[in-house]
Order: C-alpha cells, then structure tokens, then sequence
C-alpha cells in the first residue's frame, strides 16, 4: 500500500468503512419486526453513521499527518467524472425501485432501506470504478 496516492489511499479507507458499517447494520437491523421504522431503527441507523463518519474522519487525520496530499489534477478529475456517470445510474435505478418497493409494500422500513442500500451500492461502485482507474493508469 506504499505505492498508492493519496486518493486512492483515502478510496481504500472510505471504501473498507462504508462496507464494514453498512454490513454490521444491515446484520443488526434485518429482518424488521414491523413494517415501520421506528425510533430504535432511527438511533441505530445514527449510531452507525456516528461510527461511519468518526472513522473516516479519524483514518483521514492520520493518513494526512503520514502522507503529503497531492493536488488533485486533471487526470484524477476525469476518474471522478467517469466513476461518478456509472454510479448515478445506479442510483437512480434505486430511487425508481424505491418508489416501487413504497407503493407495494406497507409502511416505511422497506422504502427507507431501498433507498439507503442503493445510496450505498452507487457509493461503493464509484469507490471501485475510481481505484481500478487508479490502477488502469486511465
């Protein structure tokens, strides 16, 4: 992991956390007792994002004090923009399938993680689309 930049460094990182977080909570809050999402999915769901974003936060702090951050430059510009096109299909694939999933199925929890687990999906995707770029060299 010596020879990787920072971006991609800070790819790996967010990337390893959204992946551990959103699996742990999936684990945790599936099957629902209900069709609703209630107050303890909602305190979960914020503990978990509390974890998410202190993690990131603290990982980036110190991947920033260990490694110099280089300027983002045109070529890292384009890895953005081409992962960030392939990732908003997705997600708006999953906002379509959420508006199904709130029409047929009764109550709130089901629309809710549709629509997080495809914010997620689209998150991960751009994360990979960007790191095999990184390696493509492209």
């Amino acid at each position: 992991m010596h020879d990787l930049t920072f971006q991609e460094k800070s790819l790996w990182l967010t990337l390893i956390a959204v992946v551990l977080t959103y699996t742990v909570y999936y684990l945790n809050v599936m099957p629902p007792i209900e069709g609703r999402m209630l107050a303890p999915h909602i305190f979960q769901f914020a503990y978990y994002m509390g974890v998410l974003v202190a993690f990131v936060a603290i990982s980036h702090i110190v991947l920033a004090i260990k490694q110099k951050q280089e300027p983002v430059d045109e070529r890292e510009k384009l890895i953005r923009l081409k992962a960030d096109a392939v990732s908003s299909y997705i997600l708006n694939s999953g906002v379509f399938i959420a508006i199904v999933v709130a029409l047929l199925v009764p109550g709130n929890f089901w629309f809710i993680h549709t629509i997080n687990f495809f914010a997620v999906l689209s998150e991960v995707v751009n994360s990979i689309q960007q790191l095999r770029a990184y390696r493509k060299g492209c």
